[in-house]
């Protein structure tokens, strides 16, 4: 995919936004593409993604690519949806349950396609997930992948908040070695624009490596610059 249909695929995410009022558009740049502690390439990437609720908000629907600058080609062009389940108002867990299907433009790669179940606690001072990812197809079929989160943010100015998080995760894939793979940790820092619908966000990532049986981690460091509009 060239930069020209870049361009068209974002300008389109951006009129659908504004024509729906529950959706999001989101553009990040990163110095390199980290997916669950592994390099994918160090390449300086663009990501752009769009996501909307449907069905009274019960269901998260959207698109994510990844366009490598190196080549000026959309390399990955991922489809997910997720779905709350009901808990009851008082539940301590919000559970979730969803699907992604990741593909890849131009290669012979067949597409990965994968199954989720996460649950959230509620009402606590800091966001706690864990979140089950198990692959049915592709080059991560019968590999299972756990991550916990844990997020904390708060307003440090009027319109600014700062976003701490870590994330560890645990890989059992269908060859290979199993067990806890790396544990990121991020800091972010996101700026609303005053009397409008955009934030931009800065940020940076780095990433521990666990166990080199399991994962060697190639690129410690990674940045982020994007933008949201909402």
């Amino acid at each position: 995919m060239t930069v020209k249909k870049f361009i068209a695929l974002t300008s389109a995410a951006v009129a659908a936004v504004a024509l729906t009022a529950s959706a999001q558009v989101a553009v990040d740049v990163n110095s390199a593409y980290i997916f669950r502690g592994a390099t994918i390439n160090d390449d300086v990437n663009v990501q752009p993604g769009f996501d909307t609720v449907i069905f009274g908000e019960s269901t998260t629907v959207g698109t994510w690519a990844n366009f490598n600058t190196d080549s000026s080609e959309f390399d990955e062009i991922d489809y997910f949806f997720g779905v709350t389940i009901p808990t009851g108002e008082e539940s301590p867990i919000a559970i979730e349950v969803g699907y992604t299907e990741y593909t890849y433009p131009g290669s012979e790669t067949e597409a990965d396609r994968e199954p989720y179940i996460s649950f959230a606690a509620a009402d606590l001072p800091v966001d706690l997930s864990i979140g089950f990812f198990y692959g049915i197809d592709g080059g991560i079929k019968d590999s299972l992948y756990i991550a916990l989160d844990l997020g904390y943010g708060v307003d440090v100015a009027e319109n600014v908040a700062l976003g701490l998080g870590a994330t560890v995760g645990y890989s059992d894939p269908d060859q290979g070695d199993s067990g806890f793979s790396h544990i990121t940790l991020v800091a972010g820092l996101d700026v609303g624009i005053p009397e409008s619908d955009y934030s931009v966000t800065f940020g940076v990532a780095y990433v521990i490596e666990t166990d080199s049986k399991v994962l060697e981690v190639d690129e410690d460091f990674y940045f982020t610059v994007g933008t949201t509009l909402l």
